[in-house]
């Protein structure tokens, strides 16, 4: 449990899809071309911040160097300018000792659409997941519920309930 291969992430991805699609929930998996990696989990959501509304979209890829999934996301104001690093941190991060920013929450280039995003940094994933005693049937599921509420990413508890992939 903790690192994954492609062939693995994939499968998984395209599982966590098939039950969005159950759900009724946003999920798409895209597929940049058949090369790997380039397919990940993408979904959208608004957010109430002080000011404005914020729409947040979030992609779960996968990691070659860390062998994980990998949270990344852009965050746009209702005017659609992109928010920086700072208000990315103020919005989700608030809580957060200013000095561990950096090693949480990034920025750098989405590896499949090669454009700057804010990411959850993956130097730990395989470290968290493996500390579950019972190994998830879904690691990419997992990552989400795990990592996801830190950038208020949340999925519904159906998803925890479907014991055909968990």
């Amino acid at each position: 449990m903790g690192d994954l291969s492609w062939n693995e992430f994939l499968s998984q991805a395209k599982q966590l899809y098939d039950i969005s699609q159950e759900l009724g929930d946003a999920w798409i998996l895209q597929e940049k071309d058949s090369n790997p990696p380039n397919t990940f989990l993408t979904i959208s959501q608004k957010i109430k911040s002080q000011k404005d509304l914020i729409n947040v979209e979030y992609h779960v890829v996968y990691s070659v160097s860390y062998q994980v999934p990998m949270l990344f996301l852009q965050a746009h104001r209702s005017d659609g300018s992109l928010l920086d690093l700072d208000a990315v941190w103020r919005l989700f991060m608030s809580e957060t000792n200013s000095e561990d920013l950096y090693q949480i929450l990034t920025q750098m280039d989405h590896p499949v659409l090669f454009r700057p995003f804010m990411a959850l940094h993956p130097c730990r994933t395989a470290e968290v997941l493996k500390q579950f005693g019972e190994p998830s049937k879904n690691q990419v599921l997992t990552f989400i519920s795990l990592y996801g509420p830190k950038v208020q990413l949340h999925l519904q508890n159906a998803y925890g309930l479907t014991t055909k992939y968990t």
